[in-house]
């Protein structure tokens, strides 16, 4: 009888960095996590599946594990929490970036056969959006990453080239609009679940879905300038309702505003 085939190593990059509750569109939402989480053990009932965040500036991702319950689903699936503020092993990759020419990145993640980046969906005051692309941000090594919000695009594409997933699985469900977002913006139902090999491709989508030009985003068009993938995309389901019926609020004007006034604090 022939044993079934596993993959060794699973790790899923949540997008746990801020500390609003799942209903505000903010955070993982352990709803999805939980039956995401359920398929892998399903299909690979022999890997080993680990969830991964990161410190941030303001936030702990270990509180964020046990606050969100992404730790008791971790355990029903025998899978691991990692906080990769906690590693030990990390190691130098040598990316052609526009920011960053090497990069340390933990080998807990480069050791992984699948990464799965699993973000929300959501506005963002200063890049537009947040989605796949904007989720490995969380995996620099640095906690305090504000430093590099002034070259914040550059410092996104940079990430990817040096941690490329394998697969993106947006969640779409309760998502985030507004100038406030990624933390203040107000909750949006659209009740999609958006996926694809190609994380630039999922991104320019999800842009697009939300009323954004993903050429107008630069860390989209950057990554497929840098070769991560194609702003290009084919859906292989039928949206169950126009596009139109999906764009985000996004308050363009006060958006440039606050741009012009970042620079002129910088300067």
């Amino acid at each position: 009888m022939a044993l079934p085939v596993a993959v060794s190593k699973i790790g899923v990059k949540l997008n746990m960095c801020d500390y609003r509750l799942p209903e505000t569109g903010a955070v993982s939402d352990p709803a999805v996590v939980d039956p995401l989480i359920a398929t892998l053990r399903e299909k690979y009932p022999y890997a080993e599946i680990m969830l991964i965040e990161n410190d941030a500036t303001t936030v702990k991702a270990d509180i964020m594990f046990r606050y969100l319950g992404i730790d008791t689903i971790a355990k029903q699936y025998e899978a691991k929490t990692i906080n990769l503020a906690h590693e030990k092993k990390w190691e130098k990759i040598e990316i052609d970036g526009y920011h960053f020419k090497c990069i340390d990145v933990p080998s807990v993640i480069t050791n992984c056969d699948l990464l799965i980046t699993h973000p929300k969906l959501k506005t963002h005051s200063i890049t537009k959006i947040s989605c796949g692309l904007k989720n490995m941000y969380g995996c620099y090594k640095e906690r305090r990453k504000v430093r590099f919000h002034k070259f914040l695009d550059e410092a996104i594409v940079d990430i990817n080239l040096a941690l490329r997933p394998n697969i993106s699985i947006v969640d779409a469900n309760i998502c985030h609009e507004g100038i406030g977002g990624p933390i203040y913006g107000l909750p949006r139902k659209v009740g999609l679940l958006i996926c694809g090999m190609d994380i630039v491709a999922v991104d320019a989508f999800c842009a697009h879905l939300i009323g954004f030009n993903p050429s107008g985003i630069g860390h989209i068009r950057k990554s497929e300038e840098k070769g991560l993938g194609n702003t290009q995309y084919e859906l292989r389901d039928q949206l169950p309702d126009r596009m139109k019926n999906y764009r985000f609020s996004f308050n363009r004007p006060l958006f440039y505003l606050f741009k012009v006034m970042r620079s002129l604090q910088v300067g």
